[in-house]
C-alpha cells in the first residue's frame, strides 16, 4: 500500500473538475484578479456565472474546452515527501499533521448563441488533513460536480440586459470524512476509497442576472446584480445513505470600468460576494481587481479576501494559457488562516460575427490582441 494516499491525492487531482458552482469554477482570470469576474466576463464562460453577460458575447461564441487545475502550496512543497510514505508505517505520516493538503480541477465547455446558450461543467475538490497522533485521522473532504447548463439572456433597454440560466446538477459527497491510516492499508484499490463518499444526489437550479453599461466615452462603466443558485439548489438522493448538502444561494454585485486605449485595455472592478449571508464576515466577501491587455499577453492582480493576487495570461490565436497565484481565506476572517494556492488552465475559444467572420469578444474582428 505504499504510495496510495499519494495517489489519491495526486488522481483525485488529475481528474478533479466545487462547493458551490459559481464561487468555485471561476476562471482562472478571475482569480488573477482577486476573485472578480461578473463586471467583465463577455464570452460563452457568461453562462456559468453572470447569463446576463451573454448578450456581450459574439454572435456565435464557442468554449471548446477550458481545463483548470490547482493545488495549495502545502501540497506542492509536499510532493516528495508523499512519495516516501508507507501506509503501513505510521510514522512516515508523521511530517503532515496540521496540514491541508487542498487540489481542485475544472473542465467545461460552452457555446453560446443569439438566442440560447448551453454548457456542460465537470469540478471536483479534495482536502485531507492529518489529525489525532494518538489515533491519527485524516479529515478529509471530496466533491465532485456534472452540471449541465442552459441559458437566455435579452435586453432590457439600451445598455440594459436581463439574462438567465437553468442547470441540472449531480454531486458526490460534499462532505467530511475521517479516514484512519488503516482505512487506506486496508484498501485494494482507490475505488474502495472513493466508495466511502457514496452519497449522490442530483438537483435542478436558476442563476439570474441583470446587467447595466453606462453609455461613456471613455471608461465604459458595468454594474450587474447576480442571483446565483435561487432560493437554494437543494439534491435528491439517487444512491448512499443521505442527499449531498444544497448549494446555497449566493447573491453577487460586481462593478467595473474599461478602458480601451492604443495598444491595450486596460479594467478595474470590485466584486461583492454572499451578500444574503450575514455570518460571513464583510472582508471575506469583498474582492478588488485589474487587468492590463497587450496584444499576446494579460497581466492581472488584486485583493482576495485580505491577501494579494497576482495572474497571467498568454493569447496565442484561439489558445490561452493562464497561471495565477492567490490566497484562500479558510477561517472566519480575513487574515485568519489564508491558503496559499497555485492554477493554471488551457482553455480554445471561437468567436464568430452574424456573417461567420473570426471576432473578438467584443465583436469586432479578430485582431493581433486578443480580449477575453
Amino acid at each position: 500500500m505504499k504510495l496510495i494516499f499519494a495517489a489519491l491525492i495526486l488522481t483525485f487531482s488529475a481528474q478533479s473538475f466545487a462547493q458551490s458552482l459559481g464561487e468555485t469554477t471561476r476562471s482562472i482570470r478571475a482569480r488573477g484578479m482577486g476573485g472578480v469576474l461578473v463586471p467583465f466576463v463577455s464570452d460563452a464562460d457568461a453562462l456559468f456565472v453572470n447569463p446576463a453577460a451573454l448578450k456581450r458575447a459574439a454572435a456565435i461564441d464557442i468554449k471548446l474546452i477550458d481545463l483548470m487545475a490547482g493545488a495549495n502550496k502545502t501540497l506542492v512543497d509536499s510532493l516528495d515527501d508523499l512519495q516516501n510514505i508507507d501506509a503501513n508505517d505510521p510514522s512516515t505520516f508523521n511530517q503532515f499533521y496540521g496540514k491541508k493538503l487542498w487540489a481542485q480541477g475544472v473542465g467545461k465547455a460552452a457555446i453560446s448563441l443569439p438566442l440560447i446558450s448551453g454548457g456542460y461543467l465537470y469540478d471536483t475538490e479534495v482536502t485531507a488533513e492529518l489529525h489525532n497522533p494518538a489515533f491519527p485521522q485524516f479529515e478529509t473532504y471530496f466533491r465532485s460536480d456534472q452540471a449541465i447548463y442552459l441559458g437566455t439572456a435579452f435586453s432590457l433597454g439600451p445598455s440594459t440586459y436581463f439574462g438567465m440560466s437553468v442547470k441540472r446538477v449531480s454531486r458526490q459527497g460534499g462532505s467530511t470524512q475521517e479516514l484512519s491510516i488503516s482505512d487506506i492499508a486496508d484498501s485494494s484499490s482507490l475505488s474502495d476509497i472513493g466508495d466511502r463518499f457514496a452519497n449522490k444526489g442530483q438537483g435542478y437550479g436558476a442563476d439570474l442576472a441583470i446587467l447595466h453599461e453606462i453609455p461613456l466615452p471613455i471608461l465604459k462603466p458595468t454594474l450587474t446584480l447576480v442571483w446565483q443558485d435561487v432560493g437554494n439548489t437543494a439534491f435528491k438522493k439517487t444512491e448512499g445513505d443521505d442527499a449531498p448538502v444544497h448549494i446555497e444561494q449566493n447573491l453577487v454585485f460586481g462593478a467595473g470600468v474599461g478602458m480601451d486605449l492604443p495598444g491595450l485595455d486596460w479594467v478595474i472592478g470590485v466584486e461583492g460576494r454572499r451578500l444574503l449571508n450575514p455570518e460571513i464576515e464583510i472582508g471575506k466577501k469583498l474582492h478588488v481587481g485589474t487587468e492590463i491587455s497587450l496584444p499576446l499577453i494579460d497581466l492581472r492582480a488584486g485583493y482576495n479576501q485580505g491577501y494579494l493576487s497576482y495572474g497571467v495570461g498568454v493569447n496565442f490565436l484561439i489558445f490561452h494559457l493562464d497561471a495565477v497565484s492567490y490566497t484562500e481565506e479558510t477561517g472566519l476572517y480575513p487574515g485568519q488562516d489564508g491558503d496559499s494556492r497555485y492554477m493554471a488552465s488551457l482553455s480554445i475559444d471561437l468567436s464568430f460575427d452574424a456573417n461567420f467572420k473570426f471576432t473578438d469578444n467584443n465583436g469586432k474582428r479578430r485582431k493581433l490582441k486578443q480580449r477575453r
